[in-house]
């Protein structure tokens, strides 16, 4: 019999591994250009600033026309790439990579 038990499992599901971009821009800006490019058509998005993680939640209204929502947190550590990235995601296009493509070139081209 064995009294006392010296194996134990760490589990950690909150642990993120992010990249931290060290440029200087409006990233709460940055995803509201990207958010009326993306078009969210039914969507209710808001944006906040976070503190740690990029974090989004959403959920459906159970209303008659079944709306959705989401709600976007971004850290001030984020770059444009994470940050598009995770917004072409939530509105569901067709192509991610070239959703992120196409929303960084377009800051490129309204930063220049």
């Amino acid at each position: 019999m064995r009294l006392r038990d010296t194996h134990y499992e760490l589990v950690d599901p909150q642990r993120l591994v992010e990249y931290h971009d060290p440029s200087d821009f409006d990233r709460l800006a940055f995803a509201m250009r990207a958010l009326r490019r993306l078009r969210t058509g039914r969507m209710t998005v808001a944006v906040y600033s976070a503190v740690k993680s990029l974090r989004i939640e959403r959920g459906r209204t159970f209303t008659r026309g079944g709306e959705s929502w989401a709600m976007v947190g971004i850290p001030p550590h984020a770059s444009r790439e994470h940050i598009a990235y995770a917004l072409a995601e939530l509105t569901g296009v067709e192509s991610v990579p070239y959703a992120v493509q196409m929303l960084l070139a377009d800051e490129q081209r309204t930063s220049a």
